[in-house]
C-alpha cells in the first residue's frame, strides 16, 4: 500500500518501506506505538532520512524535511519493539550511504532529499537469486527540468483530466477541469540554485461551467507550505491559450511544486504545460516528440505517431483501422511524425495515404491538401480528393499518392 502526499496532507508525512524477502511493500504510519529510544536504537539517521532495521530483510525507512522523525506503527512492521537486535554495517562512501545486513543491502544517496526511484534503491538474495529494486519507482512525482517546458497532462495529476477537446494545445492533450477544491498537478524540480525563480503556466480560460468568464485562482505549493496565488486571466476563447507567471521562493535543491486548487479559488481552466524559470525568461517551446517507427512496406496508424501542433487521435467516425484515426489538422502547425525503417535503398517512393474528406462544418465539400515532408527533403503536396458520395467519415476507397524521397 502506498501513501501519497497531497496538498491535502502535510508535505512531510511519515513514509514507512517494508522491504521483505519475497518482495517490496510500501505502508504508511499508524498510531505512535513503538518508542522513541527503541526506534532510535536501531535506527541509522543520514540528514533528515532515518533507517531503522528490523530485521535482516526488514529495514522502515523515514524522511521528514525537518527531521523530526515519529515513532508509529505500520501495517507490515506491527510491534517493532518486539524485533530482535539485527546485526548489520554501514557506511558512506563517495556520497552514498549502505546498510548492509548480510541478507539484503540498502543504498541512500546522501543529502538527496526525499526518497525517489533514483537515489535509494535495495539489494537482497532471494535463494541463489540476487534482486535489486527501486522502491519508489512510479511512486513519486515526475520530474520536470529547470528552464524546460513541462507537458501538464505528463505530470501527477489528482482531480483533472486529461482532454484533448480543444485546439493549440502541445503534447498529447492538457490538463482539464480544476473544477473542484484539491484538484492539482505536481512536478518534482532540481532547483540549480536558490533565490527567487518564476513558474509560467500555458493555460486557456474562458465561460466556465458556473457561467462565468472571469480571471481564475489556483494556488502555487512549494514542497506543500502555504503558497502564491497564482491569477488566470480571461483569453478569447478555450482554443486561445495564455501565459501566466508567478514567484518562487526556493533553495537549491530537490522540491515538489503543486499548483492546486485551494478552497478560496476559482479553477475552472485548463492548463496546457509549464516551466520553471529565472525570472524574465521566454517561455520555453516544447520539445519535439520523437517519431513513432514504421517499418517499409508495412502499414502505419497515423494516430500512433508523433502529434504535434493540435493533431490528435480521434474514433468518432466509422470504418477507420487500428484504434482510430489522425484528426485535428485544422492548424498549419499540426503534424504527425513517423520514423520509416529498413528502406531498402536510396530512391523515389510513394506514400500512400487512406483518408476521409466530407463536409467540414458550414465550408462545402472540396478538395484538400496536405504536405508531406521525408526528412530534410522539400516537402510534396497530397491532394484529398472528396469521397464517392460525400459521406462525412467514411474512409474513401481512393488513396492520395506523392512521391517523396526516402527517410533513414
Amino acid at each position: 500500500m502506498l501513501y501519497r502526499n497531497s496538498p491535502r496532507r502535510r508535505a512531510t508525512a511519515v513514509v514507512a518501506v517494508g522491504i521483505l524477502s519475497t518482495g517490496l511493500a510500501l505502508a504508511p504510519s499508524g498510531p505512535a506505538q513503538a518508542s522513541h529510544h527503541q526506534a532510535q536504537d536501531s535506527a541509522v539517521r543520514s540528514g533528515n532520512a532515518r533507517f531503522e532495521v528490523l530485521s535482516p530483510t526488514l529495514i522502515r525507512t523515514e524522511y521528514q524535511k525537518d527531521g523530526r522523525f515519529t515513532d508509529a506503527a505500520t501495517f507490515n512492521a506491527i510491534g517493532r519493539d518486539d524485533f530482535p537486535r539485527t546485526r548489520f554495517t554501514k557506511q558512506v562512501e563517495h556520497g552514498w550511504l549502505t546498510i548492509d545486513t548480510g541478507a539484503m543491502t540498502l543504498r541512500y544517496q546522501v543529502g538527496s532529499g526525499a526518497f525517489t526511484a533514483d537515489n535509494l534503491t535495495v539489494r537482497l538474495k532471494t535463494g541463489k537469486q540476487l534482486v535489486q529494486g527501486q522502491p519508489w519507482a512510479g511512486h513519486t512525482a515526475p520530474a520536470c527540468a529547470f528552464g524546460a517546458l513541462c507537458e501538464a497532462e505528463s505530470l501527477q495529476l489528482s482531480g483533472p483530466g486529461v482532454a484533448t477537446d480543444h485546439r493549440g494545445y502541445t503534447g498529447r492533450g492538457f490538463a482539464a477541469g480544476f473544477a473542484s477544491s484539491g484538484d492539482s498537478v505536481t512536478f518534482a524540480l532540481d532547483a540549480p540554485a536558490g533565490g527567487t525563480k518564476q513558474l509560467s503556466v500555458r493555460y486557456a480560460n474562458s465561460t466556465g461551467g458556473d457561467g462565468q468568464n472571469v480571471a481564475r485562482t489556483l494556488t502555487v505549493l512549494i514542497d506543500g507550505d502555504s503558497g502564491r496565488t497564482l491569477t488566470l486571466p480571461p483569453t478569447a476563447n478555450w482554443d486561445t491559450w495564455g501565459l501566466a507567471s508567478v514567484p518562487v521562493d526556493l533553495t537549491a535543491g530537490r522540491h515538489e511544486i503543486t499548483v492546486v486548487r485551494g478552497p478560496n479559488d476559482s479553477g475552472n481552466v485548463n492548463i496546457d504545460s509549464l516551466a520553471v524559470l529565472n525570472p524574465g525568461d521566454p517561455f520555453p517551446a516544447p520539445a519535439a516528440p520523437e517519431p513513432q517507427s514504421l517499418r517499409f512496406g508495412t502499414l502505419g496508424e497515423a494516430e500512433t505517431g508523433a502529434l504535434t501542433g493540435g493533431a490528435k487521435p480521434a474514433n468518432d467516425h466509422n470504418g477507420a483501422s487500428g484504434t482510430g484515426f489522425l484528426a485535428g489538422l485544422e492548424s498549419t502547425t499540426a503534424a504527425v511524425a513517423l520514423t520509416v525503417t529498413d528502406v531498402p535503398s536510396p530512391g523515389d517512393y510513394q506514400v500512400q495515404i487512406r483518408y476521409a474528406n466530407g463536409q467540414a462544418g458550414a465550408q462545402p465539400s472540396q478538395a484538400r491538401t496536405m504536405s508531406v515532408t521525408a526528412g530534410t527533403a522539400a516537402p510534396v503536396t497530397a491532394t484529398s480528393r472528396r469521397p464517392a458520395g460525400g459521406t462525412t467519415g467514411t474512409p474513401s476507397p481512393s488513396r492520395s499518392t506523392s512521391t517523396v524521397a526516402p527517410t533513414r
